[in-house]
């Protein structure tokens, strides 16, 4: 599931994966929060962290949200990925030059630092 994390900068909205992520958690969750911040305009800034409390992903979750990134390739305009060194970080890591977003990963006890940067 997800769980919001509060007190983002103005127009950035926050993420903490707890558990295993579904494709459920994604389209009742996260795809909502982020196409009402589309509806008013503005681009993406995402806080997302994948810390102790998250257990993975469901089989095919993954792909799906390859699939709504790429509907949504251009709508991010920061993205702070906050993650220990393993098989995550590393995926977002290899996306980094490829995506037109601001994109950085930050380890998990860095919220604040990824606020900030989010601020910027």
């Amino acid at each position: 599931m997800f769980t919001r994390i509060e007190d983002l900068p103005v127009g950035a909205i926050g993420f903490e994966a707890v558990g295993r992520i579904t494709g459920e958690d994604r389209t009742t969750v996260l795809e909502p929060t982020i196409d009402a911040m589309l509806g008013h305009g503005r681009p993406v800034r995402l806080l997302y962290l994948a810390g102790s409390r998250f257990a993975g992903y469901d089989p095919n979750t993954l792909l799906d949200d390859a699939v709504f990134g790429t509907r949504h390739f251009r709508d991010f305009e920061k993205i702070a990925f906050l993650a220990e060194e393993g098989p995550y970080s590393r995926a977002v890591v290899a996306l980094e030059g490829l995506m037109p977003a601001d994109l950085k990963v930050f380890p998990t006890g860095a919220v604040d630092a990824a606020k900030a940067w989010l601020a910027r």
